[in-house]
């Protein structure tokens, strides 16, 4: 069974993924002037991908 949280729940330090991707969260989620939240990570298994933007209320799986 996953487990999954908002987006606007991550800490720093959460392993997740999302969208096929996985990755560590460097700071918690910041809003945009869009309405959406950016992540910044701090390892992803994407090598070029340093921070990912989801829109508010979105789940992510927590490894």
């Amino acid at each position: 069974m996953s487990r999954t949280r908002f987006v606007e729940d991550l800490t720093p330090g959460d392993r997740i993924s999302v969208n096929g991707i996985r990755a560590v969260v460097r700071t918690p989620a910041t809003r945009t002037a869009t309405d959406q939240l950016l992540l910044e990570l701090v390892t992803s298994s994407d090598d070029d991908r340093s921070e990912i933007l989801l829109d508010s209320g979105a789940k992510v799986e927590i490894l």
